[in-house]
């Protein structure tokens, strides 16, 4: 494997003029977390209340199981789409592909709240997963276009946008769902949200793309292969599989186990639900984007490979107090605890994933390790709706404890048989020899 320029290196041929070749990193940065901020709050807005959607277009029976096999074909759709997304991110710019997904998903937004019927807004729901992936576009974006030194204060930059807009976005659609006629119309407050961060990105964020030499074509199966072969790449993709079964796929379903706390207490309606739901969401994001900041220092300081290791350790040590959660609190005191505690692994494992990737091939290595991560966004209330009702769903938080746990030892065998490559794994031969163009 060839190694990638140091910072500080001769610039490569389609450098800018002055002989920087990451002119606009800095720019990116604050541009895509503004973004990244706009698109999670749209997104945080409505997503915790999805549950309770689902029972105001009249689903009756268990919620977990509706939310999860409308969670999990969703985001089935969007992992079998991801890597071809990638193809084309490679050859014709990442920045392209946020817009895709930001102007696309917000487009959605519009449309659902005007469907007739459960099917129907299902039916829409599940074509939805067509837009996913505007987070792994902007990280393909700011890892392809920040010189190594930054990187992970870059990436870490703009993950604090997306955890304070995640953040905030359930407060907001807290304060919002009492003052609609119903929660379904949060999706039009959510879109102007999604609407924003895709201006943002069309009108201020530059790339400078290399397209590959080699011609486009639509491959995944060979582009598979080629992947596999990189080592420890499999091993990255569990982890952001498990990375975002843990943070994200268990969104919705803390959602529908605050509300059996609440009923426990006897409240089934009114205020305190919607604040519950929106607090118990908010600890999360808040804990995340008060430590990502701290955890990206460590990154660019230790580097990536080890600083994967302690935050997966800590994260399934971080796990266990929701598994004994008895009310509303302390499930937002458990779920504050794993963020400031897990919320490394996120930016560790998208470094060392775009350090082993040949260049040419940056967005589609990312792109397979985007669709596993939307794997675990599905999978987790997927699994949610099917042992929930079996053994309940304090079984499923037990679960992503494990999950960490089993993440971490799998990376402590990869350092400890010394193929890491830590800090930073050398990149794979260089495919992209055509000229530079700027978007």
């Amino acid at each position: 494997m060839s190694v990638s320029p140091p910072d500080d290196a001769p610039p490569s041929p389609g450098a800018a003029p002055d002989g920087d070749p990451f002119p606009f990193w800095r720019r990116n940065m604050f541009v895509m977390a503004a973004a990244t901020f706009s698109h999670t709050l749209g997104f945080g807005i409505v997503n915790p209340f999805f549950p309770l959607i689902i029972k105001e277009m009249g689903a009756t029976g268990r919620l977990e199981t509706w939310v999860g096999y409308a969670m999990g074909s969703y985001f089935t759709l969007s992992f079998f789409l991801t890597p071809l997304w990638g193809v084309v991110a490679d050859h014709y710019g990442r920045k392209l592909m946020a817009l895709r997904t930001s102007l696309g998903m917000a487009t959605v937004f519009l449309l659902l709240p005007t469907m007739p019927s459960l099917g129907w807004f299902l039916f829409l729901f599940f074509l939805m997963g067509t837009t996913n992936g505007f987070i792994p576009a902007t990280s393909g974006l700011i890892a392809t276009n920040t010189p190594q030194r930054s990187m992970g204060r870059s990436l870490s930059f703009v993950q604090t946008g997306t955890l304070i807009g995640g953040a905030l976005g359930p407060a907001v659609g807290a304060m919002i769902a009492s003052l609609l006629p119903g929660y379904l119309y949060l999706y039009w407050v959510s879109a102007a949200s999604l609407l924003t961060g895709g201006a943002l990105t069309l009108l201020f964020a530059r790339e400078r793309h290399q397209r590959p030499a080699v011609p486009f074509r639509i491959h995944p199966v060979e582009d598979l292969k080629v992947i596999l072969r990189i080592p420890n790449i499999l091993v990255l993709m569990m982890i952001t599989f498990t990375y975002t079964f843990v943070f994200l796929g268990a969104g919705a379903i803390i959602s529908i186990f605050t509300l059996d706390l609440l009923a426990s207490q006897g409240i089934y309606a009114g205020p305190q639900v919607d604040y519950w739901v929106g607090a118990v969401t908010l600890a999360l994001a808040l804990a995340s984007a008060l430590a990502v900041p701290f955890w990206g220092r460590l990154l660019d300081r230790f580097g990536p490979g080890r600083i994967l290791a302690v935050s997966l350790l800590a994260g399934a040590l971080g796990s266990i107090p929701t598994i004994l959660a008895q009310s509303p609190l302390q499930m937002a005191m458990a779920r504050f605890l794993l963020g400031l505690l897990a919320i490394g692994i996120g930016p560790a494992a998208i470094t060392m994933t775009k350090n082993y990737a040949p260049r040419g091939m940056e967005s589609r290595v990312l792109a397979y390790s985007a669709a596993f991560g939307a794997l675990g966004i599905g999978g987790g209330p997927f699994i949610a709706g099917l042992i929930g009702p079996v053994v309940g769903l304090r079984a499923f938080f037990a679960l992503n404890s494990l999950l960490l746990l089993a993440a971490f030892l799998l990376w402590l065998l990869a350092l400890t048989r010394g193929a890491a490559g830590d800090p930073g794994a050398e990149p794979g031969p260089d495919l992209s020899t055509d000229p530079i163009r700027e978007t």
